[in-house]
């Protein structure tokens, strides 16, 4: 008996142990989708064209290639409500969703050209719940707005898409001005906030620091209601030419590292062993 009870003592320790460890894991971003536009521009509706690196003197955000248009094309990250497809009941999950947009402040274009990029969601049914959408333009005009007087882009986010509802001048949405030429990603993080949909839509440069972000929710929007991801959407695109690469959807996952997986194969061989040591009754 003291034997058995020795092991069990063992045994609780490693249970112990194990809890201790995974208690400590943090969830880590996993992509689901990505593409880079290196072989295809698959899920992306036309016109969304494939283009070489260097193409109107844009190097590639990462490769040899990434994509570029003159319209409004949109993708599905990959497959609606996590790739189940549309109009599938769909349970929400914390996810992410970003592109790198190129952002040409010399390249001539006129003032107040615009664009807008949107990522929505789906309810909890599988179809179309919201838009989140950063509307974005280029300026040179010396009106009070952010980086008045300069060549600059200026963006704000909301729920609405210019030219109609939305402005990225508009005041009471914190716009920012960006003078600066090059890659930008924009993302859209999806999180449960206390039982609310909340959505982080976020700017970083090259160099993946934070420019600016925005968070926005609705009471309304209760997580028993929302669904998966929907599509992203050049929704508005006033530019001849616009580069854009690495769109990618990543969905938060928990890591089973090794000294987990050691911990956990050491608690089944205690428990192997406490089993081989109990006396028959």
């Amino acid at each position: 008996m003291p034997a058995l009870k020795n092991s069990c003592s063992v045994t609780l320790s490693a249970a112990l142990a194990l809890a201790l460890v995974a208690a400590s894991l943090t969830a880590e971003a996993v992509p689901l989708y990505y593409n880079g536009f290196e072989v295809n521009t698959t899920d992306w509706s036309a016109p969304a064209t494939r283009v070489p690196s260097g193409t109107n003197g844009i190097s590639s955000a990462s490769g040899s290639f990434h994509a570029q248009t003159s319209g409004a094309p949109f993708g599905s990250w990959g497959g609606y409500n996590y790739g189940a497809g549309n109009a599938v009941p769909t349970v929400f999950q914390e996810y992410y969703t970003s592109v790198d947009i190129y952002l040409d402040v010399g390249g001539g274009w006129a003032n107040n050209t615009r664009f807008d990029f949107s990522s929505a969601i789906n309810n909890n049914l599988g179809t179309h719940k919201r838009d989140y959408i950063f509307n974005a333009g280029f300026y040179n005009d010396d009106d009070g707005s952010p980086g008045a007087g300069t060549d600059r882009f200026i963006i704000s986010a909301s729920n609405n898409s210019q030219p109609g509802s939305a402005y990225a001048k508009n005041p009471g949405r914190s716009p920012i001005a960006i003078s600066t030429s090059g890659w930008y990603t924009f993302e859209h993080h999806f999180y449960d906030d206390g039982g609310v949909l909340a959505v982080d839509m976020s700017i970083f440069d090259a160099a993946n620091m934070l420019i600016n972000s925005w968070t926005l929710s609705d009471p309304l929007d209760l997580i028993a209601g929302i669904g998966g991801n929907r599509y992203g959407w050049f929704d508005y695109n006033q530019f001849s030419t616009l580069a854009f690469d690495n769109a990618q959807l990543s969905v938060n996952v928990v890591p089973v590292p090794a000294a987990v997986w050691l911990f956990g194969s050491a608690l089944g061989l205690l428990q192997v062993v406490r089993r081989r040591t109990t006396p028959e009754t």
